[in-house]
């Protein structure tokens, strides 16, 4: 077969004209070219180059955990520097749905080694003590396009934030968080746990407060045990609304349940959530409301030992802040009654029929 081979002396697209008038020295379309010229002259040099191929795929380790946790389909690269004397490419990613924290974000920055194929983790922030923010403090809206390195020191500003800088040779770790209240032994909470399957979700632990479905609950499990027995019941009438966008959706309903009030010094709090849903401790959540069963109990912190029945032991830790939905109740009342956060639980995964005692 002939092979065909035409001259591009003029070196430039043209996508205004059908191919049929094309001048002689240009193109229509083109993938995976690149085109050479000079400054001086309109003369280019179109060349094959290679084309995108995925060479890895980024992971958070969680703290406290082997588990290798995978950025959102929503994660996106927002800056790129190229180091091109080290064969070395920085890039800047931002995940606004990451699954794992308070924030519900993930920062990164990183680096790959075209020689060497290795990917370096220079800064990874899901929080930066706060629950609101992560370290790098990140947006979609401000890229990073000021870049510049100079001997090991990466620069960058998004315009955004204050302008920064790494040493490309360290890993940083997150920023110390709030100290934790320190543990004094005393029982905070009791329950037994129970366990239901939803659509094949499967939840476990204690969830009564929040319950999804109303006026017949889909997903409460379990229930207080001595001493924490007394209910307190969430405020309102009837079913929850919740509202979006200002507006009370109707066709999600909650119902408001209840929550088991604290033992000693949490006896201003019930806890209104205490499950595991699909037994992956990144999806643990407990949640609180007040004793009183009035107003929100705000932003704070828990941890301690939990104690199983069945001999089992660990640690939890938990920093809470007020749930960012709202609801109305069938008398149109506005609530937010709860605060929420996720558990870092170590060393037991929690089973249905088993007592286990929250010490703090």
């Amino acid at each position: 077969m002939a092979k065909t081979q035409r001259n591009f002396v003029l070196g430039r697209m043209n996508k205004s004209l059908d191919e049929r008038l094309l001048r002689n020295g240009e193109y229509v379309d083109a993938l995976n070219v690149r085109l050479g010229s000079t400054e001086e002259s309109e003369v280019g040099s179109v060349e094959n180059t290679k084309g995108n191929t995925q060479i890895s795929e980024l992971y958070f380790i969680e703290p406290g955990t082997t588990n290798s946790i995978p950025l959102s389909s929503e994660a996106r690269t927002i800056g790129v520097f190229e180091d091109g004397a080290n064969e070395t490419l920085y890039w800047f990613v931002h995940d606004p749905a990451f699954s794992v924290g308070d924030t519900g974000k993930l920062d990164m920055i990183l680096s790959f080694n075209t020689l060497t194929a290795q990917i370096v983790y220079h800064v990874v922030s899901i929080d930066d003590g706060s629950g609101i923010n992560t370290t790098l403090n990140f947006n979609p809206q401000f890229l990073i396009t000021a870049t510049n390195k100079i001997g090991d020191l990466l620069f960058f500003t998004d315009f955004l934030n204050p302008p920064r800088f790494i040493n490309v040779n360290n890993s940083y770790a997150e920023p110390i968080a709030k100290t934790l209240p320190t543990p004094t032994g005393e029982v905070a909470f009791v329950f037994t746990a129970g366990s239901v399957t939803t659509n094949g979700i499967t939840r476990t632990g204690f969830n009564q407060g929040l319950v999804s479905g109303c006026p017949v609950p889909l997903n409460a499990v379990g229930a207080g045990a001595a001493p924490t027995t007394t209910q307190i019941a969430l405020p309102g009438t009837g079913c929850y609304n919740t509202i979006i966008n200002a507006e009370s959706i109707n066709a999600v309903k909650t119902t408001p349940g209840f929550g088991i009030i604290g033992a000693n010094s949490l006896s201003s709090l019930a806890l209104i959530q205490f499950n595991e849903v699909f037994g992956v401790n990144a999806d643990l959540t407990m949640g609180f409301i007040t004793a009183n069963g009035t107003g929100n109990p705000g932003p704070g912190s828990i941890s301690g030992n939990i104690t199983g029945s069945d001999g089992s032991s660990g640690t939890y830790s938990c920093r809470y802040k007020p749930n960012p939905t709202q609801f109305t109740d069938d008398n149109g009342n506005v609530f937010n009654p709860s605060s929420s956060g996720r558990v870092s639980l170590i060393g037991l995964t929690l089973t249905d029929g088993v007592t286990y005692t929250l010490t703090i």
